[in-house]
């Protein structure tokens, strides 16, 4: 009696609304940070970086929202939604800085842990190091080990995702399992935190990036408590990929990201 009334409401129940909590794993490393930086040496004020350093955006948590409209049994279209999470991003660097920067530990040890920020020690810097272009490399090297792993900006996305859905089973079975195929827009907005303004010691950091319109893709399993709630656990993913640009008043810097996220999410549904 109980599955010939879910049969006897399938097709009254066109809408589906889902709202939960979802975990969000953007697996995301930029590639290496191309452009110049400040030396904060006046001499020379801007330097090449050196290859290796990189971006990192952190995992993050949100609420989620969907809508879904029932295309027959099996077929539907679904519109998913959330608050946009910021996530974290830390700077990664280079072997070459961490290289660097355990040469300049030793000049430091010799001269000062102010060899490379005291301008009246930088003569004795030079010299110890055979040459300005050391001195530049290793007083560079060791300003950017000391924010490796530090949070130095925060991206804020919004991810729009448009999937269409089949599930499997009867439409009277309670646990119903689905796969979606869909499209996805990525629009993001960084920011740099205070360690970022600190390590460019330029001014202020103005962050752009490019937005991402990518193919998406999910697999879940609804089940339903009654005719009308159910509960929906699911896994998705997206081709992302962007480019950013880093200015400060005398430097630029660019990378991209090319990612496929993992978003965990856990809903409650009513169908109507």
């Amino acid at each position: 009696m109980h599955a010939g009334l879910l049969a006897g409401n399938a097709q009254a129940q066109t809408y589906t609304i889902k709202l939960g909590g979802a975990y969000i794993d953007p697996r995301a490393t930029s590639g290496d940070l191309e452009g110049t930086i400040t030396t904060g040496f006046s001499p020379a004020p801007v330097v090449p970086l050196s290859e290796g350093n990189r971006l990192e955006v952190r995992p993050q948590s949100t609420l989620v929202f969907s809508i879904e409209r029932a295309i027959g049994d099996h077929w539907g279209v679904e519109l998913f939604l959330g608050i946009p999470p910021t996530h974290d991003v830390k700077l990664r660097a280079s072997e070459i800085v961490k290289a660097g920067a355990a040469r300049a530990a030793l000049v430091k040890a010799s001269l000062g842990s102010d060899a490379f920020t005291n301008p009246a020690k930088a003569s004795a810097a030079i010299t110890a190091v055979g040459g300005t272009a050391n001195y530049l490399s290793l007083r560079v090297a060791d300003n950017v080990n000391h924010y490796d792993g530090t949070t130095v900006a925060r991206v804020k996305q919004t991810a729009p995702t448009l999937f269409l859905n089949y599930k499997l089973l009867a439409v009277s079975s309670a646990l119903r399992p689905y796969l979606g195929v869909g499209l996805n827009y990525t629009s993001f907005k960084i920011s740099a935190t205070q360690a970022g303004v600190d390590l460019y010691t330029d001014g202020p950091v103005r962050i752009s990036s490019t937005d991402s319109i990518g193919l998406a893709f999910q697999a879940g399993v609804n089940y339903k408590l009654d005719k009308n709630w159910l509960l929906s656990a699911a896994w998705a993913t997206a081709a992302v990929k962007n480019e950013f640009t880093i200015r400060t008043n005398s430097t630029e810097q660019n990378a991209s990201y090319r990612f496929h996220p993992s978003v965990f999410t856990l809903t409650a549904g009513y169908q109507f």
